[in-house]
């Protein structure tokens, strides 16, 4: 288990200041696994157009009209893409998109490219990730100090 006392303890932060350490604990940390988050997008066609230009944009959804002719989820899913309505936060349209990749209707890089509009990344701080509220009184107490 992870504490903040022992966390204290290392030699990039032992010597600062109890403000200093705060602050350094609150900060993105690259040592620490990413954080995906997906947000909310709204994709239409022009959406698809631009993020795999227009020769590419233009054949998948060529591909997908006709595939959801026979596909009840691919025809409201393309529905929901004529009105610039499907969105890419929920899991339930990436792994449409997935499955598409998987049948060979759409390329790797080209999920890839529209999952890019939705998707973002971030470095958490070493507070959050280990789920610990970290303030100069934090610290202070963590050291020894008597409140």
């Amino acid at each position: 288990m992870t504490t903040l006392a022992s966390r204290l303890l290392q030699d990039d932060v032992s010597s600062l200041p109890d403000w200093s350490v705060a602050a350094a604990l609150n900060a993105p940390d690259i040592t620490l696994p990413v954080v995906v988050s997906w947000e909310r997008t709204a994709l239409g066609i022009g959406g698809i157009m631009d993020a795999l230009g227009p020769q590419d944009g233009a054949a998948l959804l060529d591909k997908v009209q006709a595939l959801a002719s026979t596909n009840a989820v691919l025809r409201w899913g393309f529905r929901a893409l004529e009105s610039s309505g499907l969105n890419l936060s929920f899991a339930s349209t990436r792994a449409q998109f997935n499955e598409l990749t998987t049948a060979g209707v759409l390329t790797a890089a080209q999920r890839d490219a529209l999952f890019a509009l939705s998707r973002r990344e971030r470095y958490p701080s070493w507070a959050e990730f280990y789920n610990i509220k970290v303030d100069a009184r934090a610290v202070g107490l963590a050291r020894g100090a008597k409140e």
